[in-house]
């Protein structure tokens, strides 16, 4: 069995050549996040000009190894026109090569009023795709599959979902911006059989759930960006055999505050509460940004590193504060050698409560922008009185 997991281990490594490059796809019209830069195996461009640019994914993409579908092949194409008013097309396949299963996601976004304040924008995606249940906080899937290997388990939730949205996004302001969406979706719960048959264990629910669910949730969202945001969710019954009904409201605040001669500190907030839940599936149960690894598709300075996958997901309410010190004078930053290649310094602390979380303390201490794209920290915790940790993890930097 250890032969076979390092066996595992080398094709995972082997097959996963973009460890630097940021899989999570990010459409135009969202804001810059967190992740590893894509500095290696950049998407190729077959073709780019001044109103036209069209490319696929990385090659590194092609190959991959998936905890659930074992080994599988995917790419990706964008195609993208009319700087004035940009259009996106993007159409994402994968084979499962085990399952023998194709999976495909496709989003159409275009702008039907742009200007230098205001603008809208029109967004149409769906399909049938292999998703993460812990939305919109992505794990890199070849990470995670070498995690696997390594540990013998494989702690991520994944659904075959099948949906449609409709999204649309007004900007009111420079900064001012408002989000409507409506998404139908059917889920499907799908067992990690590849590492059942090599002795892993599954990616057993902390709780019991029905392995599937039909669900139309219609969102709103209102941000003054980047200082404040609030959403609220409605899951609507009887559309297309929808079984969900619950009502859930969030909001967030984010702040900088630049200090002469010292650095900056940074400080997000974020609670919600689910108001109303005559039925609410685990798949719309809020799932906190946590992991073993920093590569995800949300910033690095409001993540969790031990808090465990699903184990506090929550039905009821639930709030997190992030706050991250920056300095380039500190300790080790004051030496020159540092001080050239600018080299930051970091404290911070994350906290998470909810009703069957006691209040969760991570603390820890970080080099950022190690040759401008890592940042090296030592964590340590305090889970349901017992200290965790410390624990080493390299990522990508947070500037």
């Amino acid at each position: 069995m250890l032969r076979l997991r390092f066996f595992g281990l080398f094709l995972a490594i082997n097959l996963n050549l973009n460890l630097l490059y940021a899989a999570n796809f990010i459409p135009f019209y969202s804001v810059n996040i967190d992740s590893f830069p894509s500095v290696l195996l950049d998407s190729f461009h077959l073709y780019r000009n001044e109103l036209l640019d069209i490319s696929l994914s990385p090659i590194s993409n092609v190959p991959l190894f998936n905890p659930i579908d074992g080994f599988l092949l995917q790419t990706g194409f964008t195609t993208r026109f009319n700087y004035d008013k940009p259009v996106e097309f993007s159409f994402k396949p994968r084979y499962a090569i085990q399952s023998k299963a194709l999976y495909a996601v496709a989003e159409l976004s275009a702008f039907i009023y742009k200007d230098n304040f205001k603008s809208t924008q029109l967004l149409f995606s769906g399909g049938n795709f292999l998703t993460q249940v812990n939305q919109p906080f992505i794990k890199n899937e070849q990470i995670i599959a070498i995690i696997n290997v390594l540990d013998g388990v494989n702690p991520l939730l994944f659904i075959e979902k099948k949906f449609f949205k409709i999204q649309i996004v007004q900007s009111l302001h420079s900064k001012l911006k408002l989000s409507v969406a409506s998404e139908f979706t059917d889920r499907n719960y799908i067992e990690n059989y590849s590492f059942q048959r090599l002795n892993f264990s599954p990616n057993e629910p902390y709780e019991p759930f029905n392995s599937k669910d039909k669900a139309f949730i219609n969102s709103f969202s209102l941000s003054y960006l980047p200082f404040f945001t609030i959403t609220y969710k409605k899951g609507l019954a009887g559309f297309m055999k929808s079984e969900s009904n619950f009502d859930y409201l969030e909001w967030a605040l984010s702040q900088s505050f630049n200090v002469k001669k010292w650095g900056r500190i940074d400080v997000n907030f974020i609670s919600g509460k689910f108001l109303q839940q005559e039925f609410l599936h685990f798949n719309d149960y809020y799932h906190f940004p946590t992991g073993k690894t920093l590569k995800t598709s949300h910033p690095v300075i409001s993540t969790f590193r031990f808090l465990p996958y699903y184990e506090f997901s929550t039905n009821n309410y639930y709030h997190r504060m992030h706050v991250q010190a920056q300095m380039n004078n500190f300790l080790l930053s004051k030496l020159t050698i540092l001080k050239k290649s600018n080299i930051l310094e970091n404290l911070f602390i994350n906290i998470a409560v909810t009703d069957k979380l006691k209040p969760f303390l991570e603390m820890g201490y970080a080099l950022d922008n190690i040759f401008k794209i890592f940042r090296l920290e030592i964590v340590a915790g305090r889970l349901e009185g017992k200290w965790l940790g410390p624990r080493i993890i390299l990522g990508p930097t947070s500037l």
